[in-house]
């Protein structure tokens, strides 16, 4: 493995959490699942729609970023 996924997620007003994953899908997926986003009928998968929707309603915030191992 070459590189990991980092997510730093929060809910408004909250400290961020920050986790690692292998793929960009695992991430995406914890993103959901951490905004319990089924309960939400967001469940659709379309990571830039939800976090637009967040943001808009200002209830979270999460960013994806790509790391290399050295």
């Amino acid at each position: 493995m070459t590189h990991v996924y980092t997510l730093k997620i929060r809910y408004s007003g909250e400290e961020d959490d920050v986790f690692v994953f292998s793929t960009i899908e695992k991430a995406n997926a914890y993103v959901f699942e951490y905004f319990e986003a089924v309960d939400l009928g967001h469940a659709d998968g379309n990571i830039n729609d939800f976090q637009e929707h967040l943001f808009s309603l200002d209830l979270g915030y999460f960013d994806i970023n790509l790391n290399r191992i050295l």
